[in-house]
């Protein structure tokens, strides 16, 4: 293991531009190109928005605007996580031709797709930025927090999130070497996951022992504690931030021993 890890970190710059190489041909013959990175999620969200809205028979405006402000920061989150996911799950298979005539750490292709995603998950900020500062303009008794200390909590669960995000990688793309159907499966899972954390609705909504339910979610910590720091205007607490680090350390050991004990293979089944 330790002579793998000192030649993956060694060709980091591999993973970095490839990453780069993969983005400028997604949005090559886009004519909004980049624009779609934003403007996706962006949609997808205000849509989550008005059904929400309907479903509660309405909203207060103040209300309202807290609830479009934490379904975009927990959905632009949680399509980060999805798209390290979705994107490492894909990474050996359309990297074949790579595998085949290149010796390097495989998983430096599923790190290439985590950086991808976090790449595209960088412009969402801003957007979020962007609604919050218009919303408390017209509705400045919000409940959402302004400039504040507690977004230095931020990097820590971004890193979380791609780390966790990473290691599913790696585990899905073994599996969808053994098994070319994972990937179509792969997508009815990520919607389910999405319906079942706290993305369309509040975590404040669990209370004593269905409090589990966050903390056997993968991702129910770091969405936890994105609502926390950006939507509260507080710190995660405790079990979030212990709840982060062990998912994030449980995937990167899991999916890291399932990848490289299964990576010789890859040649050969790809």
């Amino acid at each position: 293991m330790i002579p793998y890890l000192r030649e993956f970190w060694r060709r980091r710059a591999f993973a970095i531009e490839l990453s780069r190489f993969a983005d400028k041909a997604e949005y090559l013959d886009s004519k909004l190109g980049k624009v779609w990175l934003v403007l996706n999620p962006l949609l997808l969200a205000m849509v989550y928005f008005l059904l929400v809205t309907v479903i509660r028979s309405g909203a207060s405006k103040t209300s309202g605007l807290s609830t479009l402000a934490h379904i975009l920061i927990e959905l632009f989150t949680f399509y980060f996580a999805s798209n390290c996911i979705n994107g490492g799950a894909l990474s050996i298979t359309a990297g074949g031709r790579l595998i085949l005539n290149q010796a390097f750490p495989r998983a430096l292709l599923p790190l290439s797709s985590a950086i991808s995603a976090f790449w595209a998950f960088l412009p969402t900020l801003p957007v979020y930025a962007l609604v919050v500062l218009v919303g408390k303009l017209f509705f400045p008794h919000t409940q959402i927090p302004g400039l504040s200390f507690t977004y230095l909590w931020a990097p820590f669960i971004i890193a979380c999130v791609g780390i966790t995000g990473f290691g599913l990688g790696l585990l899905f793309a073994t599996m969808n070497v053994y098994f070319r159907d994972t990937n179509k499966l792969l997508s009815y899972i990520t919607r389910i996951w999405l319906y079942s954390s706290p993305v369309l609705w509040r975590p404040e909504i669990l209370h004593g022992w269905h409090r589990i339910f966050l903390f056997i979610n993968p991702l129910g910590p770091t969405l936890s504690a994105t609502s926390e720091v950006w939507i509260s205007g507080k710190a995660p607490t405790l079990a979030e931030i212990i709840g982060c680090l062990t998912w994030a350390a449980l995937a990167v050991l899991i999916g890291g021993y399932f990848f490289i004990s299964r990576e010789r293979d890859f040649a050969v089944r790809i």
